[in-house]
């Protein structure tokens, strides 16, 4: 019998979009002609994929994820509503973005988007995300950026609850003023190891990472793939996670699924090893299969790793 525990809520905010899936041998030179393999259609995005995943263990999530006004944003509300979550931010005036996402044999992938209402969040919308004292506040990098980004950023500096944010491939397009902004609040940064260079330099990442961790006031975590992942946090010593060895498949989707398990066991008060612990083992699983729309649940969790360490009790479990 577990323990009852009461999960605090998961707000998911960011973008939602199309996305069209292609397999390709190589990523092909200027001009060049590939034949590719037809993967599918599925509604993604940064931020759908971790309320998508987070739903499946069970957590708590509040939708953060604009809808738009064409035919994306008509399928976007749809697969919202599979996931029983009511629509909360609406754009009149835009449709939702989507992308081709281009996947190498040894699962590397290649993404070419086109930017739709998830990116242009206005300060009318956001009045609708009435977040709690105790909320978890996930936000995404891709809906940070640029002019459109300006309003998120804004109400995110506002808000005091602990975030999670995962600034992805837009790093460079992010104010840096924004990020210092940051410093000494209760934010969590989760970095791959693109994402750790571009922010820290070149060098040891982990080392940089604490020391950058020790001047900002900010915990990261670094995601670094087969290694596992590191705790960076500002006022202790780096602490290793230990990764959870698959044969991958496609790499699409995982940082997603990171940030869900993350959020998952943060949710339901887990110390910050056990929810990176748990957040391994939903990227690997993610890893595994083909595609971002099969997130693990419980029970894949235990198949696939029948020998890890126990983890705390998940209240929905």
């Amino acid at each position: 019998m577990h323990e009852e525990k009461t999960l605090r809520h998961v707000l998911v905010i960011g973008g939602a979009c199309g996305d069209m899936l292609l397999g390709v041998p190589r990523m092909p030179l200027s001009g060049e002609d590939v034949e590719a393999k037809d993967n599918g259609l599925q509604i993604g995005g940064c931020a759908f994929n971790v309320a998508r995943a987070l739903t499946r263990l069970g957590a708590s999530v509040l939708n953060g994820m604009p809808v738009g006004n064409g035919t994306w944003g008509n399928a976007v509300e749809t697969a919202m509503k599979a996931l029983h979550l009511p629509v909360l931010m609406r754009h009149t005036d835009m449709d939702n973005g989507w992308c081709l996402a281009l996947a190498e044999p040894g699962g590397e992938r290649t993404f070419i988007s086109i930017t739709g209402c998830e990116a242009h969040i206005t300060t009318s919308m956001l009045h609708h995300l009435q977040p709690t004292a105790d909320t978890l506040i996930y936000v995404n990098g891709y809906e940070l950026f640029g002019t459109g980004g300006a309003a998120l950023r804004a109400w995110v500096l506002a808000q005091p609850q602990q975030k999670l944010i995962d600034f992805g491939p837009r790093l460079p397009g992010i104010p840096p003023g924004f990020i210092t902004a940051l410093f000494g609040s209760r934010t969590l940064l989760t970095l791959n190891r693109d994402e750790a260079r571009h922010l820290l330099g070149e060098g040891d990442i982990i080392a940089l990472a604490q020391q950058y961790a020790a001047r900002s006031g900010l915990t990261l975590i670094c995601r670094l793939d087969k290694e596992g992942a590191w705790i960076c946090p500002p006022d202790a010593a780096p602490q290793a996670v230990a990764p959870y060895p698959v044969t991958v498949v496609d790499s699409i989707g995982a940082g997603d699924a990171h940030c869900s398990g993350l959020l998952a066991g943060l949710s339901a008060g887990w110390p910050l090893t056990q929810s990176v612990d748990l957040a391994n083992r939903v990227a690997a699983c993610m890893v595994a299969v083909q595609g971002s729309s099969q997130p693990p649940d419980w029970n894949t969790l235990d198949d696939y790793f029948p020998d890890a360490a126990p983890l705390p009790a998940f209240p929905t479990r």
